[in-house]
Formats: structure tokens, C-alpha cells, sequence
């Protein structure tokens, strides 16, 4: 199977609220809201965030039984401390503090209105040393 696109979607009881989450701190786009379905990407990507409404008919109901959410969401961006700075300055809690991985990657944690889980992640130039204990020379 080779999928065309993917596609999340957060079930919560608020869906303008978590869709304005990501409408004005990672400028998703709405793309079609009926109310209970709301649906956000970010320019001509191949990805979108849907946002459904707990409790709807579409939403199974041991999904919507749930009380929390598990899901870990992953954005990529340029600057990840601009990002926080702006987070915090909305009055967004962050989960992590912004720390640079060995592996590569410049990250924190927060959490949308429905309290998934957000990696936001720079990528950086990984450990040399970290790359050669992980990825040693081929013989």
C-alpha cells in the first residue's frame, strides 16, 4: 500500500478551539469547516489536521470514550526558539524547555486546547561524535 497523503485528526468536544490552536500558532489553514469537522493544512501540502468533534456519529465511540488524548504530534520549523518565545508570549504553557538533542534535532514540547502533544523541531547538525558512536564507518 502507498498511501497518497496522511492525515491526524484530534477528537475533542472543542473543535473551533483546537482549530484555531494551529490556525494562529502554526499557520494551518482551515480548509472545510462543517462544525463538527474542521480541516487545516498549510499551503499545498501533501498532509492535512482534521478536527473532529467527540462524540460524533464518525468518531468511534471507544475513541471517543477516551478521556485524553495519547497522540504526539511532530512540526518541523525553522527556528524552534522563535517559535517558544511566541507560544509564550501568547500564553501558551510549554510542556519542555528548548534543548538540542545529540541526534539532531533542537525541540520542545506543548500541547494543543485538547491536550495533544506537540514536537516542535529544529533540525540541527547531530554530534560528530554521537554520528560516530550511532553510524560507524563501513568496512
Amino acid at each position: 500500500m502507498q498511501p497518497a497523503s496522511f492525515g491526524a485528526t484530534v477528537v475533542t468536544a472543542r473543535p473551533a478551539e483546537v482549530a484555531a490552536f494551529y490556525q494562529q500558532h502554526f499557520d494551518l489553514e482551515i480548509t472545510l469547516d462543517i462544525g463538527w469537522f474542521v480541516c487545516l493544512r498549510r499551503g499545498d501540502a501533501d498532509w492535512e489536521l482534521a478536527i473532529t468533534e467527540r462524540g460524533h456519529e464518525s468518531v468511534p465511540a471507544a475513541v471517543s470514550a477516551l478521556p485524553d488524548s495519547t497522540n504526539v504530534f511532530g512540526f518541523i520549523v525553522d527556528d524552534a526558539d522563535r517559535v517558544a518565545g511566541a507560544l509564550a508570549a501568547a500564553d501558551v504553557s510549554l510542556e519542555t524547555e528548548v534543548v538540542t538533542e545529540v541526534w539532531g534535532q533542537r525541540h520542545f514540547f506543548v500541547r494543543d486546547p485538547e491536550g495533544t502533544w506537540i514536537d516542535v523541531i529544529q533540525l540541527v547538525a547531530p554530534d560528530p561524535a554521537w554520528l560516530a558512536a550511532n553510524f560507524p564507518p563501513a568496512e
